[in-house]
């Protein structure tokens, strides 16, 4: 049965809140939701969007346009062998989304771009030093709205912090949070990679941090079962071996602040009381009742 707070908030989310906010479970939930995670719902917003876009639609997506359109006034200067150019952020970001300039230009080592001067320094574009994510997932939600991009399947955002440990030392830890959850796996936000790529040959540990949750007896659907979620979410090992290819996977393609980690459920084993398969079952669907949910409330919405 549909909760009236619940299909009330969801409709308020997809209809009027700012593009680039989630859908919060609740003030200190460890879970949310964006509309561009779900083909359902991103289906839905460019539908709302497509026919007879009322003022808020239009205040939404002009608010989404003014975010990048700051980005035009960060100049860049890049350099090649026939010379250099000064653009602005915006265009490069652009190029980066244009899959034939992608090509040309992100797979060529001899393109260097600075974002401080005309005189340096420099650095690879295909380095990526550039790259915001948060930035970039912006202009994926105006790619969906006005044109087209590769759907995602369904997943759920997680705030939860974690540690890093090989071998179980704490020594040369690595911190970061849970970021996401699919049907697949799950995605590590990580600050830096530290030692990680020389891990090899030990046994890796991801450890939850404590986490306080609040305001979780109410709102969405309990918060969607938010301390249950946080049991679920147990701590898991994985082989060295199989964590050196994923961290190198992201050396290799970037050079940024972040990293994300994709990990997938088939390499991981859960650090739990109960067997493996079983604690892995539960998580499983405990995802599966949260996609259900959600996407029930947007197809009411």
């Amino acid at each position: 049965m549909l909760k009236k707070e619940t299909s009330l908030r969801v409709q308020k989310y997809l209809r009027e809140k700012d593009l680039s906010s989630f859908l919060s479970f609740g003030e200190s939930s460890p879970i949310g939701f964006h509309w561009a995670n779900d083909r359902n719902s991103s289906a839905f917003v460019k539908e709302l969007f497509a026919h007879n876009p009322k003022e808020q639609e239009a205040f939404r997506l002009e608010q989404l346009e003014g975010e990048l359109d700051t980005l035009k006034d960060i100049p860049i200067w890049l350099m090649s062998r026939r010379g250099q150019l000064k653009s602005d952020l915006f265009n490069l970001y652009q190029c980066y989304l244009d899959p034939r300039l992608k090509t040309q230009w992100f797979d060529i080592e001899e393109i260097l771009v600075s974002t401080s001067h005309e005189a340096g320094p420099f650095s690879s574009v295909k380095g990526m030093r550039w790259f915001d994510a948060t930035i970039y997932a912006k202009f994926i939600y105006l790619k969906l709205i006005q044109a087209w991009a590769p759907q995602r399947e369904f997943r759920l955002s997680l705030d939860v912090p974690i540690e890093i440990r090989a071998g179980g030392s704490p020594l040369g830890s690595i911190k970061g949070r849970l970021h996401q959850i699919s049907a697949h796996g799950i995605v590590l936000n990580l600050e830096n990679l530290g030692q990680a790529k020389e891990w090899g040959d030990k046994e890796i540990m991801i450890l939850k941090k404590p986490l306080s949750l609040k305001d979780c007896d109410s709102g969405i659907e309990r918060c969607l079962r938010s301390e249950e979620w946080m049991g679920s979410l147990e701590n898991f090992s994985l082989k060295g071996a199989d964590f050196h290819t994923l961290v190198q996977s992201q050396i290799d393609s970037t050079s940024s602040d972040h990293y994300f980690i994709f990990i997938p459920f088939s390499k991981m084993t859960l650090l739990s009381v109960r067997a493996h398969e079983e604690a892995m079952k539960n998580l499983k669907e405990l995802f599966e009742e949260a996609q259900g949910a959600i996407q029930k409330y947007v197809k009411a919405a």
